[in-house]
């Protein structure tokens, strides 16, 4: 009788023992840090056609924040940035910068990352340039996410602080 006991304590021992384990990955692990990046998922963007593609979207982006379409801007937004940070029109200029003339966007470098079978998070830095050819230029460093989704011949944006390229 005392080795049945011991049994039932033991799998009562180890079903909270597994129990704890899941609580802890779910609520613990590395997951919580919302807005970091795995370093390990991501590469350097390679292929010359990618990284056009990609700058093309920025260039969207930046005409319409230069035209101060709020609602093409607000649709180019990634839902779950949106949803995160309940970006509305109303709010829209205190997530996104508004620029008053037009910017020409030169990208530098790009990472990927594999979200899903078609869809990739392009984390892109690049240089806004201000200023017509017969002035003086004036560059800006520029920073953001596009997630593009090739199943849809989409994309969306993210604004981005340029983390992973100051590592």
């Amino acid at each position: 009788m005392s080795e049945e006991k011991n049994q039932k304590v033991l799998a009562i021992v180890l079903s909270i023992l597994v129990v704890g384990l899941g609580v802890y990955k779910l609520f613990f692990s590395g997951n919580n840090e919302k807005g970091k990046i795995d370093t390990k998922t991501i590469t350097v963007v390679t292929d010359i056609d990618d990284f056009y593609t990609v700058a093309g979207c920025v260039d969207k982006y930046i005409a319409y924040s230069a035209g101060k379409d709020k609602e093409k801007i607000l649709i180019l937004l990634s839902n779950e940035y949106k949803k995160q940070n309940g970006v509305t029109i109303d709010n829209l200029y205190s997530f996104v910068n508004e620029y008053n003339e037009y910017y020409s966007f030169a990208p530098k470098e790009m990472f990927v990352q594999r979200k899903s079978k078609n869809v990739y998070k392009y984390y892109v830095y690049g240089t806004l340039e201000k200023g017509i050819e017969d002035t003086t230029k004036t560059y800006d460093d520029f920073y953001i996410v596009v997630i593009l989704d090739e199943s849809n011949l989409t994309f969306s944006i993210e604004p981005y602080d340029g983390e992973v390229f100051k590592k």
